[in-house]
């Protein structure tokens, strides 16, 4: 005669394997996972931000000679420099400008 199984009383806790324990707490999730989109967001306002502060710049002009303020301001001759208006040739004198060091 075959005896009956012996039926677990179902308040019992269930069998699991190890891997099944080590599962519940390993679970794979991304904690970055929302925040590429977010980056990519923010990136492009802030180069529409930069692109509306560098023509917002430019339109305003504070200098009456018209030159714009993001330029490169234009090469003036300074007081040490001197060109030879026959060979063209510039020469420096900014040593001879200095103030000798005691």
């Amino acid at each position: 005669m075959q005896r009956p199984s012996i039926s677990a009383p179902p308040s019992a806790p269930v069998k699991r394997s190890a891997a099944a324990d080590a599962e519940q707490f390993y679970e794979e999730k991304d904690p970055e996972a929302g925040l590429v989109p977010l980056s990519v967001i923010c990136f492009v306002l802030s180069a529409v931000l930069m692109a509306v502060q560098m023509f917002g710049a430019d339109a305003v002009k504070s200098d009456p000679t018209g030159e714009s303020p993001i330029m490169v301001p234009s090469a003036s001759v300074q007081s040490w420099e001197s060109r030879n208006a026959v060979t063209g040739v510039w020469t420096n004198k900014f040593k001879d400008t200095l103030l000798p060091i005691p």
